[in-house]
């Protein structure tokens, strides 16, 4: 069945110039004349794309969208603006727009983001439905300037099939960036295999990566396909890159050079057709001049960066990821300015996993629906200053290591008992641990 295609245009022949170039090449066309004819097409109708221009009569595009997506469209929205109009792009795609088209219209590049699109929308409707409030694919919040470059290079390497390395410290997103390199590629109805090179042995890695034969090793029971090939047709995203061992560096340096990879225990190569993503929270050219990361395989995977800024260096948009970890609670909270004060002027070691976390904690203390000061606890040097304890102030370090461990475990339990006044489940949910290691902690240390 041909796709569904709706242009909520105002200007006649605009709107009709495109209606009869899109039914050429074998679209079903809808069309509105105003933001509020658009919005219940959309609602509908359930186009596959629509082609949004932002100044219209009535409700404009972005209202339009906004409303659309709240009541649930799975349609890929693709928003006209005028040349240059780039603030009202950037708002469009944060938002949700699958993209932004600049007037005059390119029909030819129209017609390529149009089939993306609709790609796009066949996966939305093939996939589970998602709870109310949370959005159908991850999301990157900040409109600071570092934010919109990071936006703009996610935009252009996912037109392309070129190896990307993605950089930052722990806790900025870098998974993100992946998960929106692949949703807005070519690529986006093929798998996403992620793999933490840190996380599994490195006896367990080589297997895991490219695969074993049966009778490959002791246990090898049956023929395993690995992660390479699992992501054929689609991306594989190999976390901590730098951790692999000098074996597996020279495989994955074969497999991004030849496309190509063997099992364990086989000498046949498998051609494996994928995009290929690294990322890395460690300083690569450091690694290189260690001698612990292959110089080729470096500027192999180097093709093209992504640096993910730390959350301190773009504090302009603490604000806005606040309201949104707020918005995704399971109860309506507010914060008060004192409060949003304090977190703006955080250092953030821990950058936005560490955002996250506090604005958790943050729930759980608050009583009412507002969280203020004293709810938000930061606990790193930056702030130590300010009064607030840092956890390694807690213990001396000239003991030995089970009695340290020991001390620290037991102020940290006595520290979150006395912030939840002696309510063990609002404690247990400051120290980010189940109920029942809660209570065990607090027979073992007499508390």
């Amino acid at each position: 069945m041909a796709a569904t295609i709706l242009i909520a245009e105002d200007e006649p022949s605009a709107r009709n110039s495109l209606a009869a170039l899109l039914e050429d090449e074998g679209f079903r066309v809808l069309s509105a004349a105003n933001g509020d004819d658009a919005l219940s097409q959309t609602l509908h109708e359930e186009p596959d794309a629509v082609l949004l221009d932002i100044r219209m009569p009535g409700l404009d595009g972005l209202s339009v969208m906004k409303r659309a997506l709240a009541g649930g469209s799975p349609s890929a929205f693709l928003v006209m603006t005028a040349f240059g109009d780039s603030a009202t792009a950037i708002e469009a795609m944060k938002l949700g727009a699958f993209d932004h088209l600049a007037k005059p219209l390119d029909f030819d590049h129209v017609l390529t983001q149009l089939k993306r699109a609709i790609q796009r929308h066949k996966l939305a409707k093939s996939s589970e439905p998602v709870a109310a409030g949370e959005t159908r694919t991850p999301g990157m919040v900040g409109y600071s300037p570092a934010m919109q470059r990071v936006y703009k290079l996610i935009g252009q390497v996912a037109e392309s099939d070129a190896t990307v390395l993605v950089r930052g410290e722990s806790g900025t997103g870098k998974e993100l960036v992946v998960n929106a390199i692949h949703e807005n590629s070519l690529r986006a109805g093929g798998p996403l295999v992620k793999v933490n090179c840190a996380a599994i042995p490195e006896s367990l890695l080589e297997s895991e990566l490219f695969g074993h034969e049966k009778g490959a090793f002791t246990n090898a029971m049956y023929r395993r396909i690995g992660r390479f090939e699992e992501a054929s047709s689609g991306t594989l995203f190999l976390d901590e890159i730098a951790e692999l061992s000098p074996l597996l560096q020279a495989k994955l340096l074969r497999a991004v050079q030849e496309r190509t990879i063997e099992r364990l225990g086989s000498n046949a190569a498998v051609t494996v057709d994928l995009r290929l993503i690294a990322a890395t929270s460690r300083n690569l050219e450091q690694a290189v001049a260690r001698g612990d990361l292959r110089e080729d395989l470096y500027y192999r995977l180097n093709v093209v960066t992504i640096a993910l800024p730390p959350l301190r260096e773009r504090r302009q948009d603490i604000p806005a990821l606040v309201m949104h970890f707020l918005a995704r609670a399971d109860r309506p909270c507010s914060i008060t300015p004192t409060a949003l004060t304090l977190l703006c002027e955080h250092n953030w070691p821990g950058n936005v996993r560490e955002l996250e976390n506090t604005i958790a904690r943050a729930l759980v203390l608050a009583r009412g629906n507002v969280i203020d000061r004293h709810e938000i606890l930061l606990l790193d040097e930056h702030r130590a200053s300010s009064g607030t304890t840092h956890w390694t102030t807690l213990v001396p370090l000239n003991n030995g290591w089970k009695q340290n461990v020991e001390t620290l475990e037991r102020s940290l339990v006595e520290r979150a008992l006395a912030l939840a006044q002696g309510n063990k489940t609002r404690a247990a949910g400051i120290l980010g641990v189940h109920r029942r290691l809660l209570y065990q902690k607090i027979r073992q240390h007499e508390l």
